[in-house]
C-alpha cells in the first residue's frame, strides 16, 4: 500500500510535467506559425528564410526547424491553419442560418469579412509568388488536394446546392460547382482589389461585398423563376444563368 501511495503523487507530478511541456510546445508552434504568417505576407517564399522567421521570433533557426524541417512545410502549415480558421467560422455561420438563401448570403459575407479583416492571412494563403511545386508536400500531395482545401471549396458548393434545391431545382453537382466557383471568384475580386491597389481609396469594402453577393443571388433567383415555365424544369443548366 505504501508503494502505491508514494507512486501515485510522483506519477501525477510526471503527468503534470508532461502536460506542461506539451502545452509549451503547442504554444511555441502557434507562435512560429503566427510569425511565419506575418513574414510570408510581407515577402515571398524567396525573400523569407527560416533564419528571418527565427530572428523575428527570438529563437534559434534550429528551434524552428525542429517543428518545421523545411520552409515549404512551414508555409503549407500557415496556409492550412488559416484555411481551417475561416472554414470553422463559416461552418458556424451555416449552423446559425436555417434558410438556404440567407445561409448562402451570410456564408459569402462572412468569407469576405474574414479576409478583409485579416489581409496578412489572405496574402500568405493566396500569394501568387513561387511555383506550383512550392505548394506540394513531400509525399507528392499538393496543398489544393488536401482535406482542408477541398473541404473549404465543398462548403460553398454545398451552400449553393441547398439554395438551388430549396427552389425546386433538380441541379447536377456540376451546376452547383460552377455557380459556387463563380460567386467565390466574385468574392475574391472584392477582397483582392484593394490589396492590389493600396494607393487608391476604396469605399467600404465589406459593403461592396454585400452589394455584389446580394446582386448575384438575386439574379440567380430571377433566372430560376423564369426557368419554371420551360419544358426542362425542374432540370436546368448553366445556360440558365448566362
Amino acid at each position: 500500500m505504501s508503494i502505491t501511495r508514494s507512486a501515485g503523487p510522483e506519477g501525477k507530478r510526471r503527468f503534470q510535467r508532461r502536460a506542461r511541456q506539451e502545452a509549451d510546445k503547442q504554444a511555441l508552434q502557434a507562435r512560429i506559425l503566427e510569425t511565419a504568417r506575418r513574414e510570408f505576407a510581407r515577402g515571398t517564399l524567396e525573400t523569407v528564410s527560416i533564419q528571418k522567421i527565427a530572428d523575428a521570433l527570438g529563437y534559434s533557426k534550429g528551434t524552428v526547424l525542429k517543428y518545421f524541417p523545411t520552409k515549404i512545410l512551414l508555409l503549407l502549415a500557415v496556409k492550412q491553419t488559416n484555411l481551417q480558421e475561416v472554414s470553422d467560422r463559416l461552418h458556424r455561420v451555416r449552423a446559425r442560418n436555417p434558410d438556404s438563401e440567407l445561409r448562402l448570403r451570410r456564408v459569402m459575407e462572412a468569407y469576405i469579412d474574414y479576409w478583409v479583416a485579416n489581409p496578412d492571412h489572405y496574402r500568405s494563403v493566396f500569394s501568387m509568388a513561387g511555383t506550383v511545386e512550392d505548394r506540394r508536400y513531400p509525399n507528392g500531395v499538393y496543398f489544393g488536394e488536401t482535406e482542408v482545401a477541398r473541404g473549404g471549396v465543398q462548403l460553398f458548393v454545398t451552400s449553393v446546392g441547398e439554395f438551388l434545391a430549396e427552389r425546386g431545382v433538380d441541379a447536377s453537382p456540376v451546376l452547383s460547382q460552377r455557380l459556387a466557383t463563380a460567386i467565390l471568384s466574385a468574392a475574391h475580386g472584392v477582397i483582392s482589389l484593394p490589396l492590389g491597389t493600396p494607393t487608391m481609396q476604396w469605399p467600404n469594402v465589406r459593403a461592396n461585398g454585400r452589394l455584389l453577393i446580394g446582386s448575384i443571388i438575386d439574379a440567380w433567383s430571377t433566372r430560376i423563376e423564369a426557368a419554371r415555365g420551360t419544358d426542362a424544369w425542374p432540370k436546368i443548366s448553366i445556360s440558365t444563368f448566362l
